[in-house]
């Protein structure tokens, strides 16, 4: 069975988002397998994240044709290289597949690039081989392990 792909419209997360976004994390944290983050994630813990963002950070949304959100993704300094940021996508449960992980990518390069970063790394839980796909997919390469988890790069320049 083919999944149809989402229509996407990529936007800037909102501190309103706090919610939708903690109920779209945890079942992913609840799966166990497919992020490093443990227990439940607060409305709280969000809002906290949202006010606490790095400057240069780029924090976005993926909604549907409906406003329901489909996927996040964000890239935060690194705290010891200026010109690498690190990124984490997450993708509703019963959204995946369906184009809103390239969509929020591909808006993500254009805040980067503006941003004078050079290197995007993720950090991927090893056996979660679907998030390896799509790093690789995107252009992404495996340059190391580190506890348990792949390290992958992606230059901008």
């Amino acid at each position: 069975m083919t999944t149809a792909k989402a229509t996407c419209r990529v936007r800037q997360v909102r501190f309103s988002d706090a919610a939708v976004i903690s109920d779209l994390i945890n079942p992913i944290i609840a799966d166990g397998k497919l992020t490093a983050m443990t227990g439940t994630m607060t409305v709280q813990d969000q809002e906290d994240f949202i006010r606490t963002l790095p400057n240069r950070s780029v924090y976005l949304a993926a909604d549907d044709e409906k406003e329901t959100l489909l996927g996040i993704q964000d890239c935060l300094p690194a705290p010891d290289r200026p010109t690498q940021c690190d990124i984490s996508t997450f993708v509703d449960l019963k959204a995946s597949r369906r184009g809103a992980g390239k969509a929020l990518f591909r808006e993500m390069l254009k805040h980067l690039k503006r941003l004078d970063f050079q290197t995007i790394r993720a950090v991927i839980r090893e056996e979660n081989v679907d998030a390896r796909a799509f790093y690789r997919r995107l252009g992404f390469i495996e340059t190391g392990n580190e506890n348990n988890n792949v390290i992958a790069s992606y230059a901008l320049n």
